[in-house]
């Protein structure tokens, strides 16, 4: 795990949100998007969903959906204007 990870997920999250306002992205989409094994990808999602960056819904097996929140935006904005 590292900030490049987190950045690039929260980006991907930020983009959807743009695009598609509160629509949350699955399991399978962002394993696709982000080419990450599922454990990676869970255990980044659950630190940032610690942090307050994400939502993060987990269902039964290995699905769940991800949103990103006011909080996250905000950090991702204040990244890239360092």
């Amino acid at each position: 795990m590292d900030e490049e990870e987190y950045q690039k997920i929260l980006k991907i999250l930020y983009i959807i949100e743009k695009q598609e306002p509160g629509s949350p992205v699955n399991s399978d989409n962002l394993k696709l998007l982000l080419d990450m094994r599922y454990d990676e990808l869970l255990s980044n999602l659950k630190y940032l969903k610690e942090e307050g960056y994400i939502e993060l819904k987990e269902f039964y097996g290995d699905d769940f959906e991800a949103n990103i929140t006011p909080q996250g935006i905000k950090n991702l904005e204040n990244m890239n204007e360092e």
